[in-house]
């Protein structure tokens, strides 16, 4: 789970296919001060889990329909994205509760200014 507070802003590094998946690159910062193999990055709002990191970046595995279902299949090299870690069972709840996976898909029909 995720409180929908931005940490910080990461940049794409890389986007690649690797053959059933692509693997989405992220550098980034503070996301990374205690991150482990597996732990989830809220990135644009997507749950992704960590498939391998250094000091400077994570990386994870994306399916083609989480491409397709979210705006993390309209990503660039240098494109900003914003980041989040997992809410820590007992952590402060300063925004609200969000899961980070997509349960649809919708069409924006009007927007207002």
């Amino acid at each position: 789970m995720f409180t929908g507070i931005i940490e910080e802003i990461g940049k794409v590094a890389s986007v690649r296919n690797a053959g059933e998946r692509y693997r989405l690159t992220v550098t980034a910062h503070k996301v990374l001060e205690d991150v482990h193999l597996g732990d989830s990055i809220c990135t644009n709002g997507v749950c992704l889990t960590v498939a391998d990191f250094d000091s400077a970046s994570f990386t994870a595995d994306v399916m083609p329909e989480t491409l397709f279902a979210t705006n993390l299949g309209k990503l660039h090299v240098g494109d900003r994205v914003n980041l989040e870690r997992a809410l820590p069972l007992g952590g402060r709840l300063g925004g609200h509760l969000v899961s980070g996976h997509v349960d649809g898909v919708a069409t924006l029909i009007r927007r207002y200014q």
